[in-house]
């Protein structure tokens, strides 16, 4: 489900400092009166009503070592992601799984090269 916009926050809370109660605020913007006594909360208490962080994880990649990825993964097109684990490791000093960086790969629409089959494997 997504956030409330930040408008429909200020304006839930516009209308309870209006007077009016949190039924009547949560029937006029269609959200649960759990949701008017969240951002009325929030508002009382002097916090910010904007959109927090996602749930989940924290990225592994800090956005001046993703910078520093993208730019090592300008440098050479025909990457493996083994070589682009050992490569960044040399670069950076730290070692990341597969995956992770396979999973940043994927989100920045980055490509690796896949590993040619040997002759051994291949058909008769």
């Amino acid at each position: 489900m997504k956030a409330y916009s930040q408008d429909l926050r200020e304006r839930i809370v516009a209308a309870r400092v209006a007077g009016q109660s949190i039924s009547e605020v949560a029937r006029v913007f269609a959200v649960s009166p759990a949701v008017v006594q969240k951002y009325w909360r929030l508002h009382r208490n002097g916090q910010s009503l904007a959109v927090g962080r996602a749930p989940g994880k924290a990225p592994r990649l800090k956005p001046d070592q993703e910078a520093a990825f993208v730019a090592m993964l300008g440098e050479k097109s025909d990457w493996t992601l083994a070589q682009l684990v050992k490569e960044w490791e040399k670069r950076s000093g730290v070692l990341l799984p597969r995956s992770t960086l396979h999973d940043h790969l994927k989100r920045l629409g980055g490509r690796y090269k896949k590993r040619v089959a040997s002759p051994s494997n291949a058909a008769p």
